[in-house]
Parts: C-alpha cells; sequence; structure tokens
C-alpha cells in the first residue's frame, strides 16, 4: 500500500517512515502542501500522514486532499505531539480520520495504521473523473453571469468558484479555495449560517432563499440563494448560486428617496409662500418704521432749545431699523433663490446671466461649502450671456457645488481645501462654467459610470444616483455640454459648456422710486389677505394716500361689492382658504365687471398650475411677497394712473 507523508517543521516523520516500511508500505514523501496536493491529484494515495505544524493548523491541507479525485477514499491520519491534543478534534470534524503521537507505541501505532488502510481499501470508489472542469460543466461556471460556488459536501470547503462569485465577496480564488464561509466570515451572523444549513439538511435543497452574506470589506449584500447535491470530481459536491440583488434592492431604496425628493420642489415652493406671508408684513412694518424715522429726523430741530433731548437717541433707533430691514431683505433673497430652485422646469430658454445664476445657487450652498473649503469666483470679464433658463442651471450648479463640497471631509479644515467657481469664454459662442474641489477624486474606473441613473459612491440617504444623471440631461436640453476630469486624491472639475445666446438679456425692471408726493385726491382701496398683520402693514403703508378698507375673507367683500361700494383698487391675495384670489376674481366678473381690471394680486410663489395658467391668462398686475414700500406704492400709483 502506497502512502503519502506530508512533513512539517516541527514533526519528524522518519520513525513513522521507518513502522510504514516495517509494515510493508511503501512510503513517499511531499516536500510541502503544495507538493502534496499535487501528487495526490496524479495518484490518489490510499493513506495519507500529516504532520502537525506549530500552529496545529491543518484544516486547509485536510479539506484540499478530501476535496481531490478519491480524496473521500483515503484515511488521513494525523501525526502531534501530546501537548498539540486539544488541536486535534477541529482537525477530525474536518475529514480527518485517526492520528498518531509522538513518541510512537510501535505497537498501537502499527495496529492504527493497519486500521487505517483497512478503512480506505473498504471505502466504495468513486466514478473516476478528471479533477478539472471541463466541457460544457467548465463554461457554464467560467462565464456564468451569476455568482457561483462548489463546496465539499462535509464541512463546506470552497472546491471552485467562479468569477461572479469572486467579484461578490470581493476575495479572490485563491483566498476562498478549501476555506469555508465560517473561516472567511461570509455570513451575516453565525445564527443565520445555522438557520442556513438547518433548511439545507431538512430539504435537501434551498430555493431562492433570501439571506444577507459579507464581503471581505465588510459590507452586507442582499443574496438568494439556491444549492443543491451534484457530481463534482467523482464525489457529491454541494452546488450554491447567489444571484446578487443587492442593487435591486439599492435601486429599489433609491427610488423610495427620489420619490420622496420629488416632493422636495413642491415642499420648498410652500415653504417659501408660508415664509413670504410673514416676511412680507415684517419687511413692511420695518420698511415704514424706518421711513417715518428718517421723516422724523429730517423735521428735527438742530439745536433744540426747549430741552427736547438730542436726536442721537433716535438716530441709533433709526440704524436698528435699517439694519432690521436688510436682515429682511437678506432672508428675502434666500427665498428668492428658493423659489428659483424649486420652479417648475417649463420656462422657455432665453438669454442667462450665468454669473448671476451662480451668485443665487452660492447663496443656497454657501451652508454646504462654509465649513469644509475657501470659495474662490473667477468670474471672466468677457462672458457673455447663454442660451439656457435660470431655473434649469440653478439646479445644475447646485447639484455641482453640494457635490464638491460632499468631496471634501467636514473636518473643520477649510483652510486647506477649496472650492473653485470659474466662468470663461470656452471658444467663439460657448462659454465654460466650472467648478473645482479639492476633494478625495473620483477613481479612474468610476468616472464612465457617474452620469449612470442610480450609479451612486455615497452611502445610502446621503444620495440618490440621480442628480449627476439630470444635470446631464438639463445640460444636454440646452444645447450644451457636461464633462468631468478628477485626480484620484487630489480634485475633481466638472465643466459645463454652453452655447452663447443670440438674443440679448432681458431688461432688468427698473428700481421702484418713491412716490411723487402730487396731492392728487385720496383714493378708496380693499385690501383682501388671509394674514391680518399683512392686511394691517398694508393699510399702514398706504394709509398717508388712500383710504384702506380690508378683510380676510374674500367671501365678506363680495356683499359689499355686490351692494355697489366703491373702491378704486383692490388688492387681493391669490392663494387663500376658503375662497382664493381666482374665485374671488370669477366672482367680481359676475358681479362687478368693472373693477376686474382694479384688481392687484399679491403673491407668495406657491403656485399651482391651475394658478399659473390664470395668471398668464389674465392681465392684472401683481406684487411678490415680500415687499416693501416703494415697490407697493409704485405699483398702485401705475395701475390707478392708467386707470385714470
Amino acid at each position: 500500500m502506497r502512502a503519502l507523508l506530508v512533513p512539517s517543521g516541527s514533526i519528524d516523520l522518519s520513525p513513522v517512515e521507518f513502522l510504514l516500511h516495517q509494515l510493508g508500505m511503501t512510503p513517499m514523501r511531499a516536500g510541502d502542501d503544495e507538493a502534496a496536493i499535487t501528487a495526490f491529484r496524479l495518484s490518489p494515495f490510499p493513506l495519507v500522514l500529516l504532520g502537525m505544524d506549530d500552529a496545529g493548523d491543518r484544516i486547509v491541507l485536510v479539506r484540499a486532499l478530501r476535496a481531490c479525485p478519491r480524496g473521500m477514499s483515503a484515511s488521513l491520519v494525523l501525526v502531534a505531539r501530546p501537548e498539540q491534543l486539544e488541536k486535534l478534534k477541529p482537525l477530525l470534524d474536518a475529514g480527518a480520520d485517526d492520528f498518531l503521537l509522538l513518541p510512537l507505541d510501535e505497537a498501537s501505532a502499527a495496529l492504527r495504521l493497519r486500521f487505517a488502510g483497512r478503512r480506505s481499501a473498504e471505502r466504495p470508489e468513486p466514478q473516476p473523473e478528471n479533477f478539472e472542469l471541463d466541457g460544457l460543466c467548465a463554461v457554464l461556471l467560467r462565464e456564468s453571469p451569476v455568482p457561483t460556488c462548489i463546496t465539499t459536501r462535509e464541512g463546506s470547503a470552497f472546491v471552485e468558484v467562479n468569477e461572479a462569485c469572486e467579484r461578490l465577496f470581493g476575495f479572490s480564488r485563491e483566498e476562498m479555495l478549501w476555506r469555508t464561509p465560517k473561516d472567511l466570515n461570509l455570513w451575516e451572523t453565525p445564527v443565520e449560517q445555522e438557520r442556513m444549513r438547518v433548511l439545507f439538511r431538512e430539504q435537501g435543497v434551498l430555493r431562492g432563499v433570501e439571506s444577507r452574506v459579507r464581503t471581505k470589506d465588510g459590507e452586507l449584500r442582499h443574496v438568494l440563494i439556491f444549492s443543491g447535491i451534484a457530481e463534482y470530481a467523482g464525489t457529491p459536491h454541494v452546488v450554491t448560486m447567489f444571484p446578487d440583488i443587492t442593487e435591486r434592492k439599492q435601486m429599489q431604496a433609491r427610488l423610495l428617496l427620489a420619490d420622496r425628493m420629488a416632493s422636495v420642489g413642491t415642499l420648498a415652493a410652500g415653504v417659501a409662500h408660508e415664509i413670504n406671508n410673514p416676511l412680507a408684513y415684517v419687511s413692511a412694518n420695518l420698511g415704514y418704521a424706518h421711513e417715518e424715522m428718517v421723516r422724523l429726523l429730517e423735521r428735527w430741530p438742530a439745536a433744540p432749545a426747549d430741552g427736547v433731548p438730542p436726536s442721537s437717541p433716535l438716530k441709533s433707533v433709526c440704524v436698528a431699523l435699517g439694519e432690521a430691514l436688510h436682515g429682511a431683505d437678506r432672508v428675502q433673497t434666500i427665498v428668492g433663490d428658493l423659489k428659483t430652485f424649486s420652479r417648475e422646469v417649463q420656462d422657455p430658454i432665453r438669454a442667462v446671466d450665468v454669473k448671476k445664476v451662480l451668485d443665487s445657487t452660492l447663496n443656497l450652498a454657501s451652508g454646504e461649502i462654509r465649513h469644509r473649503a475657501r470659495l474662490v469666483k473667477e468670474y471672466g470679464e468677457d462672458v457673455p450671456p447663454v442660451r439656457g433658463n435660470d431655473s434649469r442651471l440653478g439646479q445644475v450648479f447646485l447639484n455641482l457645488l453640494v457635490n464638491a463640497a460632499q468631496a471634501i471631509p467636514s473636518d473643520g479644515d477649510a483652510d486647506h481645501h477649496e472650492i473653485r467657481v470659474t466662468t470663461r469664454l470656452a471658444a467663439p459662442g460657448q462659454v465654460a462654467v466650472e467648478v473645482s474641489d479639492t476633494g478625495a477624486g473620483i477613481a479612474p474606473e468610476l468616472l464612465g459610470r457617474i452620469f449612470d441613473p442610480f450609479f451612486t459612491t455615497k452611502p445610502p440617504g446621503v444620495g440618490t444616483g440621480l442628480g449627476l444623471s439630470i444635470c446631464h440631461n438639463l445640460i444636454h436640453a440646452m444645447g450644451g455640454e457636461l464633462h468631468v476630469h478628477s485626480d484620484l486624491g487630489r480634485g475633481t472639475t466638472f465643466q459645463v459648456l454652453l452655447p452663447s445666446a443670440t438674443t440679448p438679456l432681458e431688461a432688468p425692471r427698473p428700481e421702484p422710486q418713491p412716490p411723487a408726493n402730487t396731492g392728487g385726491p385720496r383714493g378708496r382701496v380693499l385690501v383682501i389677505d388671509d394674514e391680518p398683520m399683512l392686511c394691517t402693514a398694508v393699510e399702514r403703508i398706504l394709509r398717508p394716500h388712500h383710504d384702506v378698507v380690508y378683510t380676510t375673507l374674500a367671501a365678506e367683500a363680495l356683499p359689499r361689492l355686490e351692494a355697489g361700494e366703491h373702491f378704486d383698487l383692490i388688492l387681493c391675495d391669490l392663494m387663500m382658504p376658503r375662497m382664493n384670489g381666482m374665485d374671488f376674481h370669477a366672482a367680481l366678473q359676475r358681479l362687478r365687471p368693472e373693477l376686474t381690471g382694479r384688481v392687484i394680486f399679491l403673491t407668495g410663489g406657491a403656485f399651482t398650475p391651475q394658478a399659473k395658467t390664470f395668471l398668464e391668462r389674465v392681465p392684472n398686475r401683481r406684487v411678490e411677497k415680500p415687499f416693501n414700500t416703494r415697490a407697493l406704492l409704485t405699483v398702485t400709483r401705475e395701475v390707478l394712473a392708467t386707470l385714470g
């Protein structure tokens, strides 16, 4: 009988080799574990003796020999020292048959070796089959996109894995072979491993059992498990397939997140509307108080002789009111930017000043940027207007700026990082807008996928993978291009190329000037708004020039109008509960059609499709909330002058 001896650095197999000769067996030594496996594959040995190493770890070799052709027929005997006894049990569980202890008790050792030889002879021989996969089986395993592995029936050691399986778990083939899922910590929990084992034992197969496995990097991935028994290398093995449903789960999660984000525009517009209402009367009252204080100071005597306190305290109050008014104006700018970003993208393509859009967007992104990096703006002097849309470009620029900020660690080291925004003339008829950062950069192998829908390297909840895809589509819809250049570890630059506009920019509306005190006749003005304090603020502004009546319910004004009460002007909120501005206008058309042209609509920005269509249809002027004193007085004067 032939016997294969596999030595180790700490075990001398010479006594065993001598005993084998005495028993009439033919021993052969292998130089190392790899040589032993190669020799066994070429010509299987009935008896294999393995010297224990210092660590007592020979499990991989035991499994590898068992997985070889006729490996299940051989008797595997361990040779160890007495102090290694406690390390033998895992090896016996993994497939070793017996063990010998050094120094040898020759009588006992001879008996155990004869028994090992008999055990090997009595084991059924498997059908002859090449160990290496060939033909159709090899093609199926190698080319299958589904992660597939073959494991031993006892012990679950990996015998073969395909490339898809390597990609799923992150381990190379060499790292996986002859090791078990437990060795590689592939199951989410030991309980999950036991659950799979029990199910397989009870059913004999696994058909689409959902589970989670752990990759080499520790990521948990969702899989469906299909397992069954199949012949491999002449003996029964377990074949398992893992259709990788993690991407499907992630896509479902991103679609849910995208669905939630689809309402952000509507929510932002609604928030802007709710802010605009109180902001309107805050700004109006601050403006009124500030102008009244200025007029009071202008009339204050330079050197009072009657003991009246000097005007310096009042000047301080006037300065404080001016500062508060400036703060309200800043809030108004932010709300305006939010409305621009959230507006439905149905506006026409026209000439756009990219610098103005960038400044507006930078106001929105400042919270993300300021704690991560310095902001550098390089706006070219010779940059012409571009052909585009303010709202669409604002959405694109905001996405690029937020991405740039999030690519930089939020560790408070803002002085060492930079986000640079550049505009320049790229070529005749083409403008370039570039957003650069000094962040982590993008790996070269990912650059080709960053514009794919749902592709993201951000963790769940931080990114949907839709932002850059939407930006790419928006820019192309405007006749432009979106490019990216990245240096891993040094930063990324996104370049937006846009065609120059062929039409001039729309002339900005002139800044409202203080109304001239013409001393003309006073008019009667009806104010309708569901915010009582906004009504009083408007009344306070108009009171020096007109007689003002106000109500918070449009329905309450209709009987007075129907009865013939005279009003020169009607200021009406567009979006109100119960009866909104559109319904009021329709009712007024029936009751007093001559007054419909005297209606000025107050709007907070939350336009429904119906409201948007209505405003496009009627010629009535409107005042955007929040408004200042000058704007309101200018519009009322212009409308009254037009009507005569």
